[in-house]
This record gives structure tokens, C-alpha cells and sequence, in this order.
């Protein structure tokens, strides 16, 4: 994924109630825990899913700012003709005038996290062991699926997938080569020097997305064990690459 941030695989060792490595300290999970499970148990109550739904957001408002899209608006319904919709980020009609996709259109982008490795993605002949961008390309699927016909002909929906290990999803990727075009051409220039720019842009816009999910996805990590602590547990995340605790 152009640059990433990776996610080492870690096992991990639990000492406390009797456990000694074989399940998680919440008994959510009968295996034993590797980093993969410690990011996404459900039980764990110091940092989960909506903490990291949040940073990877306002991550992308951020950058949205940076390349020149002058309105940008966070958590907001009145898109939507029919009610209980809410979308992440909203970019109004004309504020990316130099995209030849969204020139006309306002855009509203749901952000959304997937893990490859988790057991939902590999099952069946086709899964993300054997397919490149498998996990995102099956959130932008439901994502598009749980959004159709509830925007007007003025706006455009975009599933804003990133995998763990960094990947985007096909639609996200098409939006950051509009939006690091767009940037290009607001700053200006004959064609090479605004190409030149959008190459800059669009891998400016990979790094900061994927330095941004993995310190997020560290610290999911980080807050398993320290909720395994409170529960009277020892867990020691060792990396099966490394060969050492990561702490």
C-alpha cells in the first residue's frame, strides 16, 4: 500500500484467573489472542472501534483542509433525504471545482476501518488471503449498499475504506487521485509541474492516512493490555517477527 504503516502479528501471554496464553482475559475469544484479536475484541472497554472510526476521520478532514477543499463539515444529517442517516464528512457542492468526477456535485464520505485478517474475510474460495484489497473491497460494497437511495441527484457518496495493513479500497483511492489533482491545480502551474504535484499530493495524502491508522491501531493494542491489567492479567505482547515483546 504505497506507504504503509504495519501491523506485526504479536501472540500474547496471560497470566491472572488461571489463564496462561490460551484465551483473552474477557473470555470473548476460546484462541489465543494475537494482535489482530487485541485491535478488534469487542470487549475491551479503553479504546475500540469508535476511537479509531474518529481518528481516521478527522484524519481525513484534516487532509481534505490541507488540499484546498474550502468546506468541510463533520457529522452531519440534513444531506440525506430519509432520517436516521448521518454522514462522517461532508464537502459541499463546487468545493473540489477542479475534480472532473465531483465538479458539480456535493460529496459525502463514510470512513471505515478493515482488518484483513479477521475471520470474516477468510472464509470462502475467494477471501484476503488470496485477493489483493479483499476487506475493503467488501466494506465499499456495504457501505454502498446501506447508502443507496438515501441521497438527492446533488451528492455523491464515497465508501472511504482503509484495510489495517494500509490498503484503500478502489473507490477511496479514485477520490484521493481527484482530490490530490484538484490540490495541484489550485496551486497552479504549467501541466508537468501540476502532474508533478498531484504525484506529491497523492502520496502526502497515503502517508498521513497510514501514519495515522497505525499510531491508532498501536494504541488499541496498547489498551487491551493495560485493560488486561485492571482485571488482575499480565498481557506481554511478544512479536512473532521480531521475536521480543513489543514493549
Amino acid at each position: 500500500r504505497h506507504v504503509h504503516g504495519t501491523c506485526v502479528d504479536n501472540a500474547w501471554t496471560h497470566n491472572g484467573w488461571g489463564i496462561q496464553g490460551e484465551v483473552c482475559p474477557w473470555r470473548c475469544s476460546d484462541v489465543s489472542p494475537t494482535s489482530t484479536h487485541a485491535i478488534s475484541c469487542p470487549s475491551q472497554h479503553i479504546r475500540g472501534h469508535n476511537a479509531t472510526h474518529t481518528a481516521q476521520k478527522r484524519c481525513l478532514q484534516r487532509i481534505l483542509r490541507q488540499h484546498h477543499v474550502s468546506i468541510v463539515r463533520n457529522e452531519d444529517a440534513s444531506v440525506f433525504k430519509v432520517p436516521g442517516y448521518r454522514a462522517d464528512t461532508v464537502i459541499d457542492p463546487g468545493c473540489l471545482h477542479f475534480s472532473s468526477a465531483y465538479r458539480n456535485k456535493g460529496i459525502v464520505l463514510d470512513t471505515s476501518v478493515r482488518a484483513p485478517t479477521a475471520s470474516s474475510y477468510l472464509t470462502g474460495k475467494t477471501n484476503a488471503s488470496n485477493t489483493d484489497g479483499y476487506a475493503a473491497g467488501v466494506g465499499e460494497d456495504a457501505k454502498v449498499k446501506h447508502h443507496t437511495g438515501t441521497l438527492t441527484s446533488s451528492w455523491a457518496f464515497v465508501p472511504f475504506v482503509q484495510e489495517s495493513y494500509g490498503r484503500l479500497g478502489k473507490q477511496t483511492s479514485l477520490f484521493v487521485k481527484e482530490l490530490a489533482m484538484h490540490s495541484a491545480l489550485c496551486s497552479g502551474g504549467g501541466k508537468a509541474d501540476v502532474l508533478r504535484k498531484a504525484g506529491l499530493a497523492k502520496r502526502q495524502i497515503h502517508i498521513e492516512l497510514s501514519i495515522s491508522l497505525a499510531r491508532e491501531l498501536a494504541e488499541r493494542v496498547m489498551a487491551y493490555t493495560r485493560g488486561a491489567r485492571m482485571l488482575g492479567c499480565v498481557a506481554a505482547p511478544v512479536s512473532k517477527l521480531l521475536g521480543h515483546s513489543a514493549d
